[in-house]
């Protein structure tokens, strides 16, 4: 019987304590005046509105919220939404973040102890959140509640009028991170001289077939992870579309990240901010690095481009490699770690063929043949020593600047699969038929 009454007190006291925890927490918000993240805005215009937007670090939204919104993965972005048309717009704020959270629903998961006090929370909250009825000659300016992201924040502003949608999309540096292509100038990478036009694909599919087999160490001699894609496009078009598939840039290697990437190899959550090794082409590391990840740090897939000097009918040509991290060992005469990659690297570019496809940004796609076929009796080997296998072919995708339809996608009379392009093509037909 005593044991029973021990057990209930401690039980009441534990609730008590949960329930009062909140108890310790204080409220005392900066006006949002005071807190300079507007000098960082961007600014587009589609139409007759001028939509302008920015997003907190985790500093400046404890000051203008009074509490720690960080902390449970809330990331607010701010609008300012200048409606200087006819019509009324209302903006779908899911197409920031289709999981948004409320004005109150943030107020409540940051109460403390005492009922006006979070009484004037829940008021605050519903003030600084954006009032998304626009009407026409009206600007209306506020926040929107997402979830945090480190890294570059992709940010799709859709506006709804009658018979008209406007939209834009923002890609927001957020503060206090930074990305590894930021300083990166790709449009001076090479002088005009030694850019090398391609009109004629039969001409294209010969210098990719030829090129490079795979990337290098620094000393430019040992080979590394095979070149196995080619992707054809602007900058932003090809960046726009992968965010869109849920693809995110990773962090520079800092004392931060290595911090990160320890905490992440012992509890298995995956941090966006997590840094890609180097790579070496063209006598420089990766221009570009974009990775998609899933619940672990072991597990995602790494994509790394390097701009090249051709120009294949008026775009951009960029060739790299993708490949899927499954794991984590140790490399071979040393403490230290490395990602275990998929060995099966196809699978990893028709991964990356699917994501666009799939955000409708591929116009054009196919395969050329560039490296000796290798079985998992014969893989090849990483400069980590991961083994490899592959058909021996590099993918080709041409994006297009325009969302298009899988039906309308057209194909490279290359080196192609038959099998492969047969299952593309009866996928499409299945979408028609189910409207899918």
């Amino acid at each position: 019987m005593i044991k029973k009454v021990r057990f209930s007190a401690v039980f009441i006291l534990l609730t008590l304590l949960i329930v009062w925890l909140p108890a310790c927490k204080t409220y005392n918000p900066t006006p949002m005046e005071e807190v300079p993240f507007r000098q960082r805005s961007q600014t587009q215009t589609v139409g007759g509105l001028t939509i302008t937007t920015a997003v907190l670090s985790h500093k400046e939204s404890e000051k203008i919220f009074g509490r720690p919104l960080a902390k449970k993965g809330i990331q607010p972005v701010w609008l300012e939404i200048k409606n200087g048309e006819d019509l009324p717009y209302s903006l779908i704020s899911r197409s920031l973040d289709p999981t948004y959270f409320s004005a109150s629903e943030v107020a409540y998961m940051h109460r403390v102890a005492g009922k006006n006090t979070n009484k004037r929370i829940a008021g605050d909250y519903r003030e600084l959140a954006i009032d998304i009825r626009i009407p026409p000659g009206e600007t209306h300016s506020g926040f929107v509640f997402t979830r945090f992201d480190l890294g570059t924040k992709v940010v799709p502003v859709v506006l709804f009028g009658p018979q008209q949608v406007r939209s834009v999309v923002f890609y927001i540096p957020v503060a206090g991170f930074k990305a590894v292509d930021e300083d990166i100038d790709v449009d001076n990478l090479y002088k005009q001289d030694q850019f090398i036009m391609f009109e004629e694909e039969e001409a294209f599919r010969t210098k990719l077939s030829g090129f490079q087999r795979c990337t290098r160490d620094k000393s430019d001699i040992n080979d590394d992870l095979p070149l196995n894609v080619v992707l054809i496009g602007n900058r932003n078009v090809i960046r726009d579309t992968l965010f869109r598939a849920g693809w995110k840039l990773p962090g520079t290697f800092s004392f931060s990240t290595a911090f990160k990437t320890a905490e992440a190899f012992f509890s298995g959550k995956f941090p966006l901010s997590v840094p890609v090794a180097p790579q070496y082409l063209f006598g420089r590391k990766q221009d570009i690095s974009i990775h998609k990840g899933r619940d672990s740090l072991h597990e995602r897939n790494c994509l790394n481009l390097w701009r090249t000097p051709w120009i294949f009918k008026g775009k951009n040509v960029w060739i790299g490699n993708i490949s899927r991290d499954i794991g984590i060992k140790r490399k071979s005469k040393s403490l230290n770690f490395a990602n275990k990659i998929d060995p099966d690297i196809d699978n990893a570019y028709y991964y990356l063929f699917m994501d666009v496809m799939m955000a409708q940004g591929l116009a054009k796609f196919g395969v050329v043949k560039y490296i000796g076929k290798s079985t998992p009796e014969n893989p090849g080997t990483t400069l980590s020593g991961s083994p490899y296998w592959t058909g021996g072919k590099r993918a080709v995708l041409l994006f297009s600047d325009d969302r298009i339809a899988m039906d309308e996608i057209d194909f490279f009379n290359w080196d192609f699969n038959q099998s492969v392009k047969e299952a593309i093509q009866e996928m499409e037909q299945k979408s028609r038929e189910t409207g899918l």
